[in-house]
């Protein structure tokens, strides 16, 4: 008998998968790093010139920007296993935590380079420096966004009529992620109380996806 394979090389083994995908298809390069730099652009001219307002909006933009793309993110996380025929095959193969793990990482490192470039051209376009909850908040932010993603993703993967949902789903839930994130990333605001509801949100929204992942793959 064929020895089972430890979960930890699962995961790198479906990370690596997500991997190549990417560098094949260049999925996020082509949709969200366009997405993104047009976002935050439009933003800046919307807000005008002045620079107290811009200043007021640069962290609701970033976070703005990081909500609404994981819309499209999340069509991939089964999308390309599903078009390839090989999605039944993925999870009869691997454990359902191991793929779940898989894929939250490599959603949680689309998040975070997405949320590296609209932060990045946030500060240089807007001119306002980036404090340092910001980091923490965009860590455990990302994160939760990254399993709503994967848990989301999965679930509409099933039906074409799911898709259209998508949106409906996601966006109000991770308004929590949206409202802690830019609250950190404002200077001035009190920090205690939005880390420690990012931090509650974010390990919530984990364990839950975590939870209900074997469930959504039997779907």
């Amino acid at each position: 008998m064929t020895a089972p394979v430890p979960r930890t090389a699962q995961v790198a083994a479906v990370l690596r998968r997500e991997a190549a995908v990417e560098r094949a298809g260049r999925e996020a390069l082509v949709t969200t790093a366009p997405f993104v730099a047009a976002f935050v652009v439009l933003a800046g001219l919307a807000f005008g010139p002045a620079p107290e307002d811009l200043a007021a909006a640069a962290g609701g933009t970033v976070w703005l920007a990081l909500l609404v793309a994981t819309v499209p993110l999340a069509r991939t996380v089964a999308g390309t296993e599903i078009a390839e025929d090989s999605w039944d095959l993925l999870r009869g193969l691997v454990a359902p935590g191991a793929l779940f793990a898989g894929k939250l990482l490599a959603a949680w490192a689309a998040l975070l380079v997405t949320g590296l470039l609209a932060g990045g051209l946030v500060a240089v376009l807007f001119e306002v420096p980036v404090p340092p909850q910001a980091l923490y908040g965009g860590l455990l932010g990302t994160l939760a966004l990254a399993a709503l993603t994967t848990g989301f993703g999965v679930l509409v993967a099933s039906g074409s009529r799911r898709r259209g949902l998508l949106a409906a789903l996601l966006l109000p839930a991770g308004l929590p992620a949206l409202l802690a994130g830019t609250q950190l990333s404002t200077p001035g605001v009190p920090v205690l109380p939005w880390a420690v509801l990012v931090t509650v949100y974010a390990a919530a929204v984990v364990v839950a996806a975590w939870a209900v992942f074997p469930v959504l793959l039997e779907e």
